[in-house]
């Protein structure tokens, strides 16, 4: 069902962007004609409408109306057109133009009141579910789901927002779970990630600053952009870091939680694991294993009775039966998922 809605969502885009670009180098083909010339007020008035109302349309129609994406979308869609129109058309010929642009600004207060709406609504739907949830990523996941519902590439953005939190405030927050039976284990400590993630962000730093200098003499824009990418990856490295020290491994009385910052992440219930086994290096491992250690080889395999959905980075999805780890405290986690599940950690 999910690759039937996948496929269907591409063809409707596929139809979209094919169906505007035919529309696009049709009008530059008449715009460059003689029957232009010839009466361009008459052709003016035609591409205008053509291109700044039935392309909006066309969006309309495969990907509003499918659901594939919030109808406030069209807004941006139709300033787009605005702005193709222009480019198409000679600028003694944008009268019908100019009239459509009075409209725009009602459209972006339109646009913002929209924002400003939703912002409020997963504000207010994030304070509810807090609480219940292991973790503010979820909460903030099923916020979003809640008031958006399901839309393309809301796990990118969702991915984006989460990483720059953490880099952020995850200076100042530290994990609290909701209850005190829950065991949270940590698994970024051991690994050495703080130490390494200093090492990279000091050469970081240092290759900007030289980089940036040489940039400038040959373009003071080159020079801004690359250091405003390198200033985003600083973020988006300590953002990573922070995100591991929120999302421990946390173990509960039914249920296993598996965490990985915001790399991996997938919610076990103790009875559909099987075993979890030390790591062994020559074992051959297919498509059905996932590591979900830092950095090399984990230390434990954990074993499931079905295959499990595991989400990753962006919306990425893998369906594994094996899953490896590395927990700081490994000895503890056996002891205690071992007494929580009678056959588990054998």
């Amino acid at each position: 069902m999910t690759v039937r809605f996948k496929l269907e969502t591409n063809l409707h885009w596929l139809l979209f962007v094919g169906m505007a670009a035919t529309i696009g180098l049709v009008e530059i083909g008449i715009v460059a004609s003689a029957l232009f010339a010839q009466n361009p007020d008459m052709f003016a008035f035609a591409i205008t409408c053509d291109i700044a109302l039935v392309i909006p349309i066309l969006y309309y129609f495969l990907a509003v109306r499918r659901k594939h994406v919030p109808p406030i979308t069209l807004v941006p869609i139709f300033i787009l057109s605005l702005v193709l129109a222009g480019l198409i058309l000679p600028v003694e010929q944008h009268a019908y133009l100019d009239l459509l642009k009075l409209v725009i600004p009602a459209l972006e207060l339109l646009v913002l009141s929209y924002i400003v709406v939703k912002i409020r609504a997963i504000i207010r739907s994030f304070r509810e579910v807090r609480t219940d949830a292991l973790y503010f990523s979820d909460a903030l996941a099923e916020s979003c789901a809640r008031v958006l519902g399901q839309l393309s590439g809301l796990g990118f953005i969702l991915t984006e927002f989460s990483l720059l939190y953490c880099a952020i405030w995850g200076w100042f927050n530290k994990y609290k779970t909701g209850k005190a039976s829950d065991a949270v284990f940590c698994y970024h400590r051991k690994s050495g990630y703080g130490a390494i993630l200093g090492a990279i962000v000091m050469m970081l730093v240092v290759e900007t600053l030289a980089l940036h200098l040489l940039l400038q003499t040959w373009s003071a824009l080159a020079a801004w952009i690359f250091t405003g990418l390198s200033a985003y990856s600083l973020l988006w490295m300590i953002g990573d870091y922070h995100a591991m020290r929120l999302h421990p491994i946390i173990l509960r009385d039914d249920t296993l939680s598996l965490r990985t910052g915001l790399r991996w992440r997938v919610n076990l219930p103790l009875d559909q694991i099987t075993a979890i086994e030390k790591f062994r290096a020559r074992e051959q491992r297919g498509k059905e294993y996932l590591s979900m250690a830092l950095f090399g080889s984990p230390r434990l395999v954990l074993h499931c009775k079905a295959p499990v959905l595991v989400h990753g980075l962006f919306g990425l999805k893998r369906v594994v039966t094996q899953i490896g780890l590395s927990i700081d405290e490994e000895k503890l986690f056996l002891e205690r998922a071992q007494a929580r599940g009678d056959d588990v950690a054998k």
